[in-house]
Order: C-alpha cells, then structure tokens, then sequence
C-alpha cells in the first residue's frame, strides 16, 4: 500500500503480525518486506520479551531508525530506466519497422525478461505491434510494418518453393540460404548460416513451418522436423498460424479476494489514481525484482 512508509514513521516500531494486519498479507511475506528494509539500514530490529500465563517469548520488534529515509512512496508510470529503455526500442523500430526479440536483446544488452517487459509495455501503449512466427517473436512499430514484413516473407518462401511440387522446412531454408535476397530477410529475425553442411536450429525451422503453413495449409505428412507441404499455385490468404497483436488485443485479468479489493479500492481513492494504475505498478516492480534475482 502506498501510505505504508507514512504509517511506518507514524507509528515508529511495529510487528511482522501488525504490519501483516496492515497490508492484508501473510505474516511471512510481511516479515521480509520488514527485513529487506532492515537490510537498507531504515530499520532495526529488537528482541523484546513478551510474558503469557506460563511462558516468556520473545518478539522482533521493527523501529524506523532517527534520521532514516524511508523509500519513497511509488509515482505511477514505469522508472526512469524503464522509459529510457522503452525510447530506445521505439526509435529502433522507427528506424527499422520491425525487429526480433533476440536482436534487441543482443543490441540493447538486456536479458529476455527485461526486453519482454519492455515490450509489452510499448504493446500495450499502442507504440508497438508483435508478430509471433513459430517461436519467433518479431516486434514492429505498427500493424502496416508488420503485415508488410509478414507480406514479404510470404512471397519470398512462395517464390522459393514454387520450384518443387511438395516442400519441408528444411529444404526451404536450404534454399534461402542460396538466395541472396531470402537470406538477407530471414537472417534478420532468425540465425542461418550459409552452409548447407551446418545444422538447422529448432527455431529456425519453426520459423518457416509457421510461413509454409500459412501458404499451404496442413502439411500432408507429420513427423519431428519433417513436416511435408502441398505447393499450389495461388496460396492461401488468411495467415494460418502466424499472429499479429497490437495494444488493442491485449489484456490483463487480476483476481483478489473481497478484502483486498476493499483495500486496494481504499488505497486508489486515497492516493487519487486508478486501480489498475496501482496494480501495473506492483506487476513493474514485481517484474524488476526477478529480473535482479535472476542476474
């Protein structure tokens, strides 16, 4: 809650049990927010005893450290970093139309939970679209870049295969890898190499099995990376599998219990903001904190 940091200079010392009493959370994960503020050096901590009918316990008390700053309270929107982050990928896509998660993880240095996060943050402002090619996640500045590319890379696996009569992944990609201007599209949003001797990745060959069925349809035989597919003359028109979200396709649906609606509905009006407002928050911060976890 936004005004616990107030409460906490407020009452000077507390519990793990009465700040989980305050928050509506479990005593334990009150306990760690109590420590990590501990760890900060805005807290100290004290064993008092406490004396029942027939025991002495003893009970770690949490006090606000004279001249300690507490963090300070949550302002909406994302951090500083985030929306530095958030501006050099949109002005990437300006520059480019649409690029994949791995080449902006590799451009930017971010690890892939971090480029998500960014990204879907951009997705749901309307400042980028997502086109999701088998395993390929291929972000584009609009919905017209990225059914262009989607356009383009059609045409580009239809004039290749139009040669044989049935086509499998990897003798497509066998084919790009021969076609300069092929290889110079599919090696923007998937790792090929030149040499028809070195071994085809899993997610490339997703890739354009995902492209081959949206041309063709079905593959008239199934087995593990040896998917078989029909080349007709006109190819379909709608995209099969492959998928294009914009801001306008996506949600968020959280569930809490009637308690911490009430709470959370008392600590919107408080702080004047919406409550999907603080929820975004919490879901950012919840988000940046695997992220230290898993560096």
């Amino acid at each position: 809650m936004s005004n616990f940091y107030e409460w906490l200079k407020e009452v000077r010392c507390t519990t793990a049990r009465e700040t989980a009493e305050r928050l509506g959370i479990s005593i334990g994960s009150a306990r760690e927010r109590l420590r990590r503020l501990e760890r900060r050096g805005a807290l100290e901590r004290k064993l008092v005893n406490t004396f029942g009918e027939k025991f002495v316990s003893r009970v770690a008390v949490y006090c606000v450290k004279e001249g300690a700053q507490l963090p300070p309270t949550l302002t909406s929107g994302p951090r500083a970093e985030t929306r530095m982050r958030m501006e050099q990928v949109a002005d990437l896509l300006a520059r480019e139309g649409c690029i994949s998660s791995l080449a902006l993880c590799e451009r930017l240095e971010l690890k892939h939970a971090t480029m998500r996060h960014i990204m879907l943050m951009l997705l749901s402002q309307g400042r980028a679209v997502e086109a999701v090619i088998g395993k390929t996640a291929v972000w584009c500045r609009d919905r017209a870049a990225a059914e262009e590319l989607v356009a383009r890379l059609r045409e580009t696996a239809h004039r290749l295969a139009s040669r044989r009569r049935y086509v499998k992944p990897s003798e497509l990609l066998r084919m790009v890898r021969r076609d300069k201007d092929a290889y110079e599209l599919f090696t923007k949003f998937v790792r090929l190499s030149r040499f028809d001797g070195d071994a085809i990745g899993p997610v490339a060959l997703a890739f354009t099995d995902s492209i081959l069925a949206s041309l063709y349809g079905n593959p008239i035989r199934r087995s593990p990376r040896k998917h078989v597919y029909v080349v007709t003359p006109r190819p379909r028109q709608d995209l099969g599998g492959i998928t294009i979200k914009d801001g306008a396709d996506t949600s968020v649906s959280v569930s809490l219990s009637p308690d911490l609606a009430a709470a959370l509905a008392e600590d919107a009006e408080r702080r004047g903001v919406s409550a999907e407002e603080i929820v975004i928050q919490a879901i950012e911060k919840l988000l940046s904190r695997y992220n230290e976890v898993g560096g």
